[in-house]
C-alpha cells in the first residue's frame, strides 16, 4: 500500500500526516550548520512538531549536537524546499514525501546514503518489506519512517446489526463482491455495502495486480500492467456498481478527508478503503475495525508495504555526518522511538513495536498488531518489493482517477477509459524523466 498524503493507508501515505498545521515555517532556534549543529525540515501537526522536537532533544543529549527544527504545514513544503535547492542551502536533513523521492533523486540533489548503511544506519533494523522505500536505482536516498498496508476498515456495528459475518482475513475478491452485496440489501435504500474503489491506485488496484505478478511500476519506472489488466479492473466494480454493491460515483467527493462526511462516517456505506482505525475510529461511536484487502484466487495478499515518511540528506547538506546519526536515532533509540509514537505512523521495526505496544490507544494498538500480522503474510507471498514511486506518479495517479471517475459516471466506456489512462499515465511517467 502505499503513502499518499492521506498517510499510510493509501498511500499513500493518512495516520502520520493527518493533521497539518499552517504553512508558517517556525524555527525553534536560529544560526546554521557546524560541526556540532545540524538543520532538520520536516511538516506535519501539533502532535508532530512535539513529538519531533522530544527527540531532537534526546539526540542532542546522547550526541552532542543541536538541531535547529524547522516545521510546517504540507502546503508550501516543497516549494519552499525547492527555492532553498536552487540556491544551494538546503536544510541538513529533511522529510520527505514517500511518492517524490524518485522525482528529486533523478534532479541529483539527494545524498546516496550507501555510504552510511550499515555503519552509522543501520537499516537492517526495518522489516525487509519497508527497507527499499526510499531506493531509487538501487541506492537508498531515504529512510522510511513507518510501516503501512492496504486495509478495508468496515463498520462493525453495521455488520452486527444486519447479522453478516465480518470478514474472514482470508476472504477473497468474489467475498467481497457478495458481502458488499448483501450489506447494501440490509442497510436499506441510498446506502451501499461498499466505497467504489476502482480510482484507488495503492490500495486497491496494485494489492490485486501484485495478486496476479504485476505491479503498478517497474523499477524502470514505467507501467507494469497492461491495458487487459485494467479493463478487467474496471470491469469488476463496473459490475458491483450495477448490481448496488458499491457507492455511486457522487458519493466519491466525501472521501478524501478523515471527517464527518466521509460516507462511512456518515453511515452511507460499511467498507472503504484508504484508511486506518487511528484516523477514523473517534470520528463515531460504531465500532470500526480493520481487514487485509480480498486475496487473490492463489491466496496471495499481494500487499507492498509502505515506508511511511521518509528522510533524505541534501547532496549540499553542510553536516552529512551528523544527519546520518540522527537518522539512525529514529531507527535504533529506544528512547527516540517513544517519544515519536505513532506520529510517523506505524513502527516500521519489531524493535519499534516492541517499544511501543504497550503505551498505545486501543485503536493504534489493533492497528499496529494488524500490520504485524500483514508484514507476516507479506513475508509469506514471496512478492518482490515494490518499486519507489516513480517521476511522474502524482500525474499518473490522477490519470486513473479520471479514468475510473469517466466509467463510474458513464461517461465514457471501459475501452475508452483504458486508452485515456494509459496515453495520459505514459505521457506523464515518460515527461518526467
Amino acid at each position: 500500500m502505499s503513502v499518499s498524503r492521506r498517510g499510510l493507508f493509501g498511500l499513500a501515505g493518512g495516520l502520520a500526516a493527518a493533521s497539518l498545521t499552517g504553512c508558517g515555517f517556525a524555527p525553534t532556534s536560529g544560526g546554521g550548520s557546524s560541526n556540532n549543529s545540524l538543520t532538520f525540515r520536516w511538516w506535519g501537526g501539533e502532535a508532530r512538531n512535539k513529538a519531533y522536537q522530544n527527540a531532537l532533544q534526546i539526540f542532542t543529549e546522547k550526541a552532542g549536537t543541536k538541531v535547529d527544527a524547522q516545521y510546517s504545514g504540507y502546503d508550501g513544503y516543497f516549494n519552499k524546499l525547492n527555492t532553498e535547492f536552487a540556491g544551494g542551502n538546503p536544510p541538513d536533513l529533511f522529510q520527505m514525501d514517500t511518492a517524490l523521492v524518485s522525482t528529486y533523486a533523478a534532479k541529483g540533489v539527494l545524498t546516496d546514503l550507501s555510504s552510511f548503511i550499515p555503519g552509522t544506519i543501520h537499516l537492517d533494523t526495518l522489516y525487509p518489506a519497508v527497507r527499499s522505500a526510499g531506493a531509487v536505482d538501487g541506492k537508498t536516498y531515504g529512510v522510511p519512517s513507518g510501516s503501512g498496508f492496504a486495509p478495508i476498515l468496515y463498520d462493525r456495528t453495521v455488520f452486527e446489526t444486519a447479522k453478516i459475518p465480518i470478514p474472514a482475513d482470508t476472504w477473497t475478491w468474489d467475498d467481497f463482491g457478495r458481502i458488499a452485496g448483501e450489506l447494501s440489501k440490509a442497510m436499506g435504500q441510498g446506502k451501499y455495502g461498499s466505497l467504489d474503489a476502482s480510482k484507488d491506485d495503492s490500495g486497491a488496484l496494485q494489492p490485486w495486480l501484485r495478486q496476479r505478478g504485476k505491479d503498478l511500476y517497474n523499477a524502470e519506472g514505467k507501467l507494469a500492467f497492461g491495458k487487459d489488466d485494467l479493463a478487467e479492473w474496471f470491469s469488476l466494480w463496473e459490475g458491483l456498481r450495477k448490481s448496488g454493491a458499491i457507492c455511486p460515483p457522487e458519493m466519491l467527493s466525501g472521501t478524501d478527508s478523515a471527517s464527518g462526511s466521509h460516507p462511512l462516517i456518515s453511515g452511507q456505506i460499511a467498507m472503504t478503503t484508504g484508511w486506518g482505525l487511528a484516523q477514523m475510529q473517534p470520528l463515531t461511536q460504531h465500532a470500526l475495525d480493520i481487514v487485509v484487502v480480498p486475496r487473490g484466487g492463489n491466496g496471495k495478499t499481494g500487499q507492498a508495504l509502505s515506508g511511511g515518511v521518509l528522510l533524505c540528506i541534501p547532496v549540499k547538506s553542510k553536516n552529512p555526518e551528523a544527519a546520518a546519526k540522527l537518522i539512525d536515532l529514529f531507527v535504533s533509540d529506544v528512547d527516540a522511538i517513544k517519544a515519536m509514537a505513532m506520529t510517523r505512523g506505524i513502527p516500521p521495526s519489531g524493535k519499534a513495536l516492541d517499544a511501543l505496544t504497550s503505551t498505545l490507544t486501543a485503536s493504534d494498538k489493533r492497528d499496529v498488531t494488524y500490520a504485524q500480522y500483514v508484514a507476516d503474510e507479506v513475508a509469506k507471498d514471496g512478492l518482490p518489493n515494490a518499486p519507489t514511486a516513480p517521476p511522474g506518479y502524482n500525474d499518473a495517479k490522477t490519470a486513473l482517477d479520471a479514468a475510473a471517475k469517466q466509467v463510474a459516471f458513464g461517461k465514457m466506456s471501459i475501452p475508452d477509459a483504458v486508452a485515456q489512462y494509459f496515453r495520459d499515465a505514459e505521457a506523464a511517467l515518460n515527461g518526467a524523466k
